[in-house]
């Protein structure tokens, strides 16, 4: 157990439509039968941190449904445990939530209260398998300010490192720059956006950051103080992925399929913990074909699943063919139905003989409850 360390979850406000027109995007359903959550959750777990706040903006109900006690983590204690912390907007103008600092301003009172001496910040729709552990006992050795979790994102296009906040260190790993999705990067070290600092250091960030107005915690905390902080680098050298919209949702659910990756990300000596569901076992069709797939608990499998994730529930129905594809939750694949590329949310419904084409680079979406 982690006596001196919190950790604090901020679940973001990317938007990926349709999937989060319901759900907060650490809620969205990945590999089957787990939520993107479940891996910062179970990271700050392993590490025996238990007082965990999840700090929620918008459509939490679906991610409270999901996390309730906290009883998967072993966080459903009577003293501090999992928290989930809706937004508090009575101090705020118009009720608007700008920034990240305006979420930690919110929740003032329980980073105030609980008594731990270091605590973790993470973004909610990051998914690794960190030992959060290392990364504290680092942050305290290199008597640090702050520590950021960092990944040399090595021979990625230049393109898609304008999606990360990106840092330059010197020979002693201090950071001396900081761009936030630079147009022209000049690094490939991206900020994982965790943190590791001192809790009485979070609340004075908060607090004067608040007095002046200012919204965002990179932006003004780090980048505005880095002359007057020690701010060092942690790195982390295993699969990471963020995920801020539909392409790159897709690409780390269907990374799941490749056994090197899913070998990592499930580790046995950190397990990836989730709520659990009572339902009986995924039935095939005597002319049923599954290649390379996830296949959740409650499918019922009658024609033919290629590179795909199913969630719980799905049906596929006898000559309908899914390949490349993402279906959540209860959703239905009539007969002589063909899909490629294609992600449902929960409850689609595919009446017989229609076909959905989309690309890897630009997977269709379906919306819930969607009947076609």
């Amino acid at each position: 157990m982690r006596n001196d360390t919190m950790g604090i979850i901020l679940t973001g406000d990317e938007q990926i439509a349709p999937l989060t027109d319901i759900r907060a995007n650490s809620a969205l359903p990945i590999a089957g039968r787990y939520r993107i959550i479940d891996f910062v959750l179970s990271n700050m777990a392993n590490a025996g941190i238990v007082n965990i706040g999840v700090a929620t903006e918008s459509n939490y109900s679906s991610l409270m449904d999901h996390i309730k006690s906290g009883k998967p983590w072993d966080l459903d204690r009577k003293n501090q445990g999992l928290n989930i912390l809706p937004p508090n907007l009575e101090h705020k103008s118009y009720g608007v939530i700008k920034g990240n600092i305006d979420l930690l301003s919110g929740i003032r009172d329980y980073i105030h209260k609980s008594h731990q001496t270091y605590v973790i910040l993470s973004l909610g729709n990051i998914v690794c398998n960190i030992d959060y552990e290392a990364v504290i006992n680092s942050h305290i050795e290199s008597q640090a300010d702050i520590t950021a979790v960092y990944k040399n994102l090595t021979g990625v296009e230049e393109s898609d490192l304008t999606r990360y906040t990106l840092m330059e260190m010197d020979e002693n790993g201090r950071v001396t720059d900081v761009e936030i999705q630079p147009y022209y990067p000049k690094t490939n070290k991206a900020s994982m956006e965790m943190y590791v600092m001192e809790k009485a250091l979070l609340e004075s960030i908060v607090d004067e950051c608040s007095a002046r107005g200012d919204t965002d915690f990179v932006k003004d905390a780090i980048i505005k103080k880095m002359g007057g902080m020690r701010i060092f680098g942690y790195e982390f050298d295993g699969i990471f992925f963020k995920i801020d919209s539909m392409k790159s949702y897709y690409a780390a659910s269907m990374s799941f399929l490749d056994s090197e990756c899913r070998k990592e990300l499930f580790n046995r000596e950190r397990p990836i913990y989730t709520k659990t569901k009572d339902q009986s076992p995924a039935k095939y069709g005597a002319d049923a074909v599954c290649t390379n797939s996830f296949i959740s608990d409650g499918c019922v499998i009658e024609g033919t699943v290629e590179n795909s994730i199913l969630s719980r529930g799905v049906k596929v129905a006898k000559g309908a063919v899914v390949k490349n594809s993402i279906i959540m939750q209860d959703s239905v694949i009539d007969e002589g139905v063909e899909v490629n590329h294609v992600v449902f949310d929960k409850e689609v419904v595919i009446t017989k003989g229609r076909k959905l084409i989309g690309q890897e680079s630009y997977p269709l979406a379906i919306s819930k409850g969607t009947i076609i």
